[in-house]
């Protein structure tokens, strides 16, 4: 068995969340030549997702394999990378099957029953830079809270979500394992009865928001953007692009212009 590293886990998160694994049997070609076996890996994200892919996942990719790995954007509306290499073996070997895995993907029990929380750290933000999401609410229904909760999305929740009740159930554990204590889940059935039962993970508040990007942080801007913007105004604006964000970062973009009256005073 092949050693659990860190940049492994964070890989196998990755995997996890936005992978695909095939394998491919040797065949005969017409001229007589054995094809041998071929183990493809396919991961993607939208294509907003770019810069991730290709400052990070890639990177770390390419440098665990000794590979040299380009993204390209899909037709679907997507970025990654679909390649063939016979060390990708050692997916299977943690336990991520072949071929569709949603319904039954696990945490490698390397991970999840070793004491070494660096790799469950990392397992986790590679899980959540594909699968999770941050997300900031308002109250705007409470008429007793200030202006600025009743106006803004303030309040912040983390959640990853899943169609595998295993994986939901040990992302739980290793959360608990962490630290955090107010992990809850919820699950539900989609109202397309095609769509596959669901299972939330979350936790909310600043408190499991500021410990979660300390001690588990994130590498995807997608994700890392709506935290740094809640992190210098207190609020981050929904349905707001990467660009968005980026720009009200480097402060090249009005914050107040994407909310709706943006006429706010408090």
């Amino acid at each position: 068995m092949v050693e659990m590293t860190p940049d492994l886990a964070e890989i196998c998160g990755i995997h996890a969340g936005d992978g695909y694994l095939r394998f491919r049997e040797a065949e005969m070609y017409k001229d007589g030549y054995l094809r041998r076996d071929k183990i493809e890996l396919e991961i993607g994200g939208d294509k907003e997702e770019k810069e991730y892919y290709d400052n990070h996942v890639i990177p770390l990719i390419n440098n665990y394999f000794g590979l040299k790995i380009k993204g390209r954007f899909y037709v679907k509306g997507t970025y990654g990378f679909v390649t063939t290499n016979s060390n990708f073996k050692i997916f299977n070997e943690f336990g991520f099957p072949y071929g569709k895995k949603s319904l039954i993907v696990q945490v490698p029990k390397l991970i999840l029953d070793g004491k070494n929380k660096e790799l469950s750290c990392r397992f986790l933000r590679g899980l959540f830079d594909t699968d999770g999401g941050i997300y900031f609410t308002s109250r705007r229904t409470l008429k007793n809270y200030l202006k600025f909760k009743r106006r803004l999305n303030y309040y912040p929740l983390i959640r990853f979500t899943t169609v595998s009740r295993a994986l939901s159930e040990q992302i739980v554990f290793l959360l608990r394992k962490l630290g955090f204590d107010k992990v809850n889940v919820h699950s539900f059935q989609p109202k397309d009865r095609k769509d596959n039962y669901k299972f939330v993970v979350y936790m909310s508040g600043r408190e499991a928001l500021e410990r979660f990007f300390n001690e588990i942080g994130s590498k995807n801007p997608v994700k890392l953007t709506r935290y740094l913007v809640w992190k210098k105004f207190g609020f981050c604006p929904p349905h707001t692009t990467l660009q968005q964000r980026e720009d009200i970062l480097k402060d090249k973009f009005d914050i107040y212009s994407v909310i709706k009256g943006s006429s706010f005073n408090g």
